[in-house]
Order: C-alpha cells, then sequence, then structure tokens
C-alpha cells in the first residue's frame, strides 16, 4: 500500500482524535446534546477551527516580516547594524517564532493523539508494517496540516517579495521545512514524555514540583514568542553588542546557531536590482550552516515516518508506591476545594497550565528587565505595563478555567455543589494569579527602583477589576448554559463562546487602566481613590448579576 491508501485509512483514526479532543468523554465529560449522526463532523469542524486560529496567528508572523523589514522600524531597532545584518536578524527572529508555536500547538494535541489509543483497531487488521507507519505519520501530519502550510507558504513569499529577491524567497522555504521538521520532532518527544512521565503521575508535594516544573519547561516556547515581540529592541542590541564588541568565537557560533544560517542565506540572496545588502559576514557562513543542517532534516523525515507509531505504541510508565500511607483528610471550604482540584488538573494538562504560567512568566520577564535595564526612568512604567499585561491577561484567560471541569465533572456532578461555590472557586483562582503575577513584579522591582507605594497602590486599585471581570464572564457563561439546557463542560465545547464572554471582561478591567492614564498627570492622591472606586463599582453590579445567574443546583 502506498501513501495514498495510508491517507484513506487514516480517515477513521483522525476522526476518533477530534472527537476525543473535542468531548473528552474519556475524561469523564458528559455526551453532547448534539445528535449522533452530527457529533463526528461536528469534532471534525472544530478541530479545523483551531488549527485555522493558529494558522491565522501563523500567518500575522510572516506578514509582519513586511512591517520589520521597513526602514522606519529598522532604523528603530537596527542601530548601527548593516542592512543586510539586520535583515539577517529579523528572519531569524521569523524562524524561531515559527518554530515556538509549532511546537507549542504540538504540545496542546499531542497528548490526545498519543493517548487516544486511535491506532488500536488498525494494529488488527491485515495491515503491513510499513502501511501501519505511514498511516501514523499522515495522522501527526493532519494535526499540524495548516498551521505547516501557512509557514510553508506565506512567509517564503512575503520574504521573496519583501525583498525583491525570489532566491531569498527559496531560502526561507528551505529554512521554515527545517523549522517545521524540528518543531513537530520536538513536540513528539516531549509529549510522548508527558504523557508517560506527567499525566498520570501521583499525586503529592514532590510529584506536583516535578509536574510544575515541566510544564514551566513546557510554556517556555509560547512565552518565547511573547518576549521576542516585547523585547525585539533588546534582541538587536544583542546581535550588535556581539558584532561589535564580542569575543570572535561567540558571535561566530551565534551565525551557525540554528536556525540563523537560513536567514542568513536569505539576507545575501542576490535581488532583483543588483547585489544583496551588506551583511559583513561570509555567504559562505549560511550556505554550508544550511546545508549541514538540511542533511540532519533528512534524517529527521525518516525518523518521523517510524517515530509516531513507535510512541503510540510503547507502553506508558505507570506510577505506584511500595507502600500506601496512613490516610490523612484536610478538610476545607468547597470553594478552595474546588481551587486546589483546578491546580492539581492543570498540572497534568498543559493546556490549563499555560494559562497559569503565562502572566507569571510575563511578571517575572517585565521585572527582571527592571532589574537589568541601565536606565531608572522607565521602570516604574514597566512595573505598571506588568500590572496592566497580568491583569488582562488573567481575566481574558478566566473563562477557560470552566474547561476544566471536563476532568472534574465526573465526579463533582455527584455532589451537593451549589453553582454559586463552583464560582466562587474560579474567581479564586484568576485573583491570585493577578496576585502573585503583581507581587512578582513588584518584588522584582524593589531591588532597582525602591517606591513600593505607588506601585502597591496601583495593584490594590486594579484588584476589585480584575475579580469584577471574572465575575462577568463567569455569569455569562452560567446564563447561556441555563438558556442552552446544557452543563457548563458541554457548553464550554464551542470554544467560540468563551471567547466571546473574554471579551466584555478585559473591557471591565481595562476600564480602570484608562481613567488612570487619564488622571495620571494629576495628584496620586486623587488618581488611585477614582481607579479603586470605579474597580469596586464594577465589582459589586458584576457580583450581583453573576451571582443571579448561578442556583443551589449542581452543575
Amino acid at each position: 500500500m502506498g501513501w495514498r491508501d495510508a491517507w484513506r485509512l487514516s480517515e477513521a483514526p483522525y476522526t476518533e482524535i477530534a472527537f476525543q479532543a473535542i468531548y473528552a468523554l474519556r475524561q469523564g465529560n458528559l455526551p453532547s446534546s448534539t445528535p449522533e449522526d452530527e457529533l463526528a463532523s461536528k469534532a471534525r469542524r472544530r478541530v479545523t477551527q483551531s488549527k485555522l486560529m493558529v494558522s491565522f496567528v501563523l500567518g500575522l508572523v510572516g506578514i509582519g516580516t513586511i512591517l520589520f523589514l521597513s526602514p522606519r522600524v529598522e532604523m528603530a531597532l537596527g542601530g548601527g547594524l548593516p542592512r543586510g545584518l539586520y535583515i539577517a536578524g529579523v528572519l531569524d527572529g521569523v524562524l524561531v517564532l515559527e518554530l515556538a508555536l509549532v511546537w507549542w500547538t504540538g504540545l496542546q494535541i499531542l497528548p490526545t493523539f498519543l493517548g487516544s489509543s486511535s491506532l488500536t483497531l488498525l494494529e488488527t487488521m491485515p495491515v503491513d508494517e510499513r502501511t501501519l507507519d505511514r498511516v501514523a505519520a499522515v495522522l501527526v501530519f493532519r494535526l499540524f496540516d495548516a498551521p505547516a502550510l501557512t509557514c510553508l507558504i506565506v512567509t517564503p513569499i512575503v520574504v521573496g517579495w519583501a525583498l525583491s529577491s525570489p532566491l531569498a524567497g527559496f531560502a526561507m522555504f528551505l529554512g521554515v521545512v527545517a523549522v517545521v521538521s524540528v518543531a513537530i520532532a520536538l513536540a513528539l518527544l516531549t509529549g510522548r514524555f508527558f504523557v508517560r512521565r506527567i499525566q498520570g503521575a501521583r499525586g503529592g508535594g514532590n510529584q506536583s514540583l516535578v509536574r510544575w516544573s515541566y510544564l514551566l519547561l513546557w510554556a517556555i516556547p509560547a512565552f518565547a514568542m511573547y518576549g521576542f515581540v516585547t523585547f525585539s529592541g533588546q534582541y538587536f542590541a544583542l546581535v550588535q553588542q556581539l558584532w561589535y564588541y564580542g569575543p570572535a568565537p561567540a558571535f561566530t557560533a551565534f551565525v551557525l546557531s540554528f536556525p540563523f544560517p537560513f536567514a542568513l542565506l536569505s539576507a545575501s540572496a542576490p535581488t532583483l536590482h543588483g547585489a544583496a545588502p551588506t551583511t559583513t559576514v561570509d555567504p559562505l557562513f549560511g550556505l554550508f550552516g544550511a546545508a549541514a543542517y538540511l542533511e540532519g532534516v533528512g534524517v529527521l523525515l525518516l525518523w518521523l515516518v517510524q517515530a509516531p507509531r513507535r510512541l503510540v505504541r510503547s507502553t506508558p510508565e505507570a506510577g505506584g508506591s511500595a507502600r500506601v500511607g496512613d490516610l490523612k483528610l484536610f478538610p476545607s471550604s468547597a470553594s478552595v476545594a474546588i481551587l486546589v482540584k483546578d491546580l492539581r488538573t492543570a498540572s497534568r494538562t498543559p493546556g490549563y497550565a499555560f494559562l497559569i504560567l503565562l502572566p507569571l512568566l510575563d511578571a517575572v520577564a517585565i521585572g527582571f528587565w527592571t532589574v537589568v535595564n541601565p536606565t531608572n526612568g522607565n521602570t516604574f512604567n514597566l512595573g505598571i505595563a506588568a500590572v496592566t499585561t497580568a491583569a488582562l491577561l488573567a481575566t481574558f484567560f478566566g473563562p477557560a478555567f470552566f474547561a476544566i471541569e471536563v476532568m472534574g465533572y465526573s465526579y463533582a456532578r455527584t455532589l451537593p455543589l451549589p453553582d454559586r461555590t463552583v464560582l466562587i472557586g474560579k474567581v479564586l483562582m484568576v485573583a491570585i494569579i493577578y496576585t502573585i503575577a503583581s507581587g512578582l513584579v513588584l518584588g522584582l522591582t524593589l531591588i532597582r527602583f525602591f517606591d513600593p507605594w505607588l506601585f502597591l497602590a496601583f495593584i490594590l486599585a486594579e484588584f476589585p477589576a480584575v475579580v469584577a471581570a471574572s465575575f462577568l464572564e463567569l455569569g455569562l457563561l452560567f446564563r447561556e448554559a441555563r438558556r442552552r439546557g446544557l452543563p457548563i463542560v458541554n457548553l464550554y465545547s464551542g470554544a467560540w463562546i468563551a471567547t466571546l464572554v473574554a471579551i466584555p471582561g478585559v473591557i471591565v478591567a481595562a476600564i480602570p487602566l484608562g481613567v488612570f492614564e487619564l488622571l495620571r498627570a494629576g495628584s496620586p492622591l486623587v488618581t488611585f481613590p477614582s481607579m479603586g472606586a470605579l474597580a469596586l463599582l464594577e465589582l459589586g453590579v458584576a457580583a450581583l448579576f453573576a451571582i443571579g445567574r448561578t442556583g443551589r443546583g449542581s452543575l
């Protein structure tokens, strides 16, 4: 059987993966109210929507190359770098962003593929081993198809057009092939490690520390995308520092590091109008470096044909203990129990862990930059930016914490658990994320800028607005669930609903921030009380709205 037969045989397992990814019945979720004959097609549509959303972001990354290559942006970021070296730096950044985003996308979807047993039925059929390997490889490709094709088509075309050089576009195409291949391989390896070591791990303090440490590394690719855009000026300053003053071996290592040779090769390609821009770096570095990496990519592609099936068939490691200790119960309030359950669930689910870690990582990055930044005048501005970002991120991702109920609903629905209790537990999660993120950046900025009172006042004044936004979003979810007669968990299987209810929450959190900007030039005795009073008013209205939408019945 050939690749066409492998594609045909992949239809049934692909549908199974989509079904488990959307409805998660094996994790305790209730069956959807959708008619049975529409379940499979609806699951496939929603998986396609998710891939198209990622593709849209990747398309923006590729098209954004034009902005970074414009003379005005080059003047602001490039400093004294030769134009060719600046172009290579931009293209290297684009490739790194695509690597991070494709890898992170795979981290979210591959645990479902690896844990779905989607190939089990095919293993029992009279299908040869080579075809089964190809079916598994096709399944992995279908999970990445739209994002990968977006990178392979959009980025080379944009680069070739922006630099007026078809050769530059072709060199960039080779770089994208290498980047996508490496990203998929990384996603497979790290995804399998997660399924074996993390997802089914036992509880306990030590095990929780291991899980969160791993998930922290898991969140780094996504955070790298945000950090590169935020601190792009510092990235080019580093390139300039290495070029002007750094030791020659350090600069050579930077130029040869993956995927810079492909970027250098694109920047060194002749244009339709004449010679390529000056890079001051021998183009042979790009040529030989890219050739070496492409040889490794060829080996990697051969591995990717066989690896997915081997990883699916490998036996998961079962966590166990030689002896069971005495059972100890620690009673707590129901809302706190909901919070603890969510944290434990997030530690076993990369997507939910990312929602918690991103605001915290953002606060650490901005606070750390405040410490190392030689300019003292903008430290307070950076601190305010951190609080603002933490508030908006925590608010925007707030509705996503209801999806965690997919994991907990299998036992929570049997308890006399009021909706109001669940709502308060979710609000506590958002409030704690905001508080910890703000506290992290406050502690770091105190090292360089010891004036905590204004910053602390800003944190406290914005806090009621963040809580109000959470109440509003969750209240809207309850209202929609009551209107449609659905459990919250099935309601959330339509991701568009969660996105829509996040928009008014972000607006509520942003209004006091806007008031602060309008009154910032005035006295703090007026600015912060005005901001805090408005936030408290929002909290009162939102809390009444949300509590009015919850009852004493269970989810």
